[in-house]
């Protein structure tokens, strides 16, 4: 379904605030984005070895190119959607793979092997301590949309870079179909309403605005 019917199908499951009145859209919209990342949160915690397989049907592809950064004299990249926050590295950045001249799709004969590093093990990498090897590029996710990359060549940021990723709820318009955690709807409206509970009844009742997002 759509966002905007998930969000309805969520609050006409919530009970109302008095006789006159309910939550507000927006309030669902960000109770249900807290809980979908909580959701996806435990899973990940749950099954870490299997969590990237299992999580193929809720992610997206970001087409990217890498500019170099002036100040840094390294490649970065700036990702247009909040993905979902998770106790790894990468956060929820799945994968990263070569892009092609044209900007078709991933290349599928490159050797070119991304992988995900901490800022300090980037700076080891970058220094002289250390470096990577030829096919490998490091890369950072500061879970600020920022990407920054660590060996990677003109010549690799030229074809740029397909991103796998796991958005957010609130990154989804409106009208876009939403796909999210299988079998978890019962457990999403659960959350949604320890969420809202502690919101005082005053600020809801204003429910005239359509705010939806």
């Amino acid at each position: 379904m759509t966002k905007a019917e998930y969000i309805d199908f969520i609050r006409n499951s919530l009970p109302q605030v008095d006789k006159t009145s309910r939550y507000q859209h927006q309030q669902v919209a960000a109770a249900i984005n807290v809980a979908v990342n909580t959701i996806f949160y435990d899973m990940y915690k749950q099954q870490p070895k299997s969590f990237k397989k299992s999580m193929e049907r809720y992610t997206v592809w970001a087409i990217n190119t890498p500019a170099i950064n002036a100040y840094s004299g390294r490649y970065t990249s700036t990702i247009t959607v909040d993905v979902v926050d998770l106790p790894r590295k990468s956060s929820g950045i799945l994968e990263i793979l070569q892009g092609t001249l044209l900007g078709l799709g991933p290349s599928d004969t490159t050797t070119t092997k991304f992988i995900p590093v901490s800022t300090m093990e980037g700076e080891q990498f970058y220094g002289s301590e250390s470096s990577l090897p030829d096919n490998v590029i490091g890369f950072s996710f500061s879970g600020a949309r920022a990407i920054e990359y660590w060996g990677m060549k003109a010549a690799d940021a030229t074809l740029g870079v397909y991103i796998r990723l796991i958005k957010q709820f609130k990154a989804y318009a409106l009208t876009d179909n939403v796909i999210l955690p299988y079998g978890r709807d019962q457990q999403i409206i659960e959350l949604v309403r320890q969420f809202l509970g502690a919101i005082p009844p005053k600020d809801l009742v204003n429910d005239n605005a359509d705010g939806r997002n």
